[in-house]
């Protein structure tokens, strides 16, 4: 049954994702889709794990947090997009990406966890 949880909610999360980038993405040099769908990934599990975590079933865990937010967020493409940049010698946005995408992401755990305590 813990597999059907996580297959369903990672589905989810890759449906979201997808709607994400079909959204923001376009034909802008930075992948604006996959940051967003990182962010929010990001900030969904810092925001289940800070107020949740503890009252949360193994399978709300499962699903929420493995399914969902491991489908929706997706380290994969964030490595092929920077590589991309990178073969295009476009190393402001390669920058600007990693920044973003590591910087904001570690200052959404910390601020959900400032907002929790």
């Amino acid at each position: 049954m813990n597999w059907l949880l996580v297959f369903l909610g990672g589905g989810l999360g890759s449906l979201l994702r997808y709607a994400i980038s079909l959204a923001l993405n376009g034909k802008a040099i930075m992948p604006w889709g996959t940051v967003a769908a990182n962010l929010i990934a990001t900030s969904l599990l810092a925001y289940l794990i800070f107020h949740f975590e503890n009252t949360f079933s193994e399978g709300q865990r499962l699903f929420w947090m493995v399914g969902l937010c491991g489908g929706f967020s997706t380290f994969s493409t964030f490595s092929l997009e920077n590589w991309q940049l990178i073969q295009s010698q476009q190393y402001f946005w390669l920058s600007l990406n990693l920044v973003i995408s590591i910087g904001l992401s570690l200052l959404i755990f910390f601020w959900w966890a400032k907002v929790a305590a």
